[in-house]
């Protein structure tokens, strides 16, 4: 019998970079790209890094991947995101697609509650 271990993290994070590529036409448009990192923590304790990647897929779209690393493993995600440009979004999902170590076979979702170029809240609801 294949047991299925259920896990929740509650994570916030603290903004380390955030890089604007301009690419194709000049000014804001499909294909530029935001390169973030993060420092993440867990109960105000250090609990790893996150980066991410967001291509404009159309005007307000992007799409998104990113790796969450955290001291058992890496979990990996990524969505499609619709938001009036200038602002980021919050109050969305995350689908879990995967990770490494204690994660290898993590499949789920996360929720991040708020965010800013500063940081966020955020939570991830993995079974592996």
């Amino acid at each position: 019998m294949d047991v299925k271990r259920k896990e929740v993290i509650s994570l916030t994070s603290t903004g380390t970079g955030t890089t604007v590529v301009d690419n194709g036409t000049p000014g804001r448009g499909v294909g530029d790209q935001i390169i973030i990192t993060a420092n993440l923590f867990r109960g105000g304790v250090g609990y790893g890094t996150e980066g991410a990647v967001c291509t404009r897929v159309a005007a307000q779209t992007t799409h998104c991947t990113g790796t969450f690393s955290l001291p058992r493993g890496q979990v990996t995600w990524q969505h499609l995101q619709t938001t009036p440009v200038g602002g980021p979004p919050s109050d969305f999902e995350l689908a879990i697609t995967g990770g490494t170590g204690a994660y290898a076979t993590a499949r789920g979702h996360a929720h991040v509650a708020s965010i800013s170029e500063s940081g966020g809240a955020l939570t991830l609801y993995l079974v592996h």
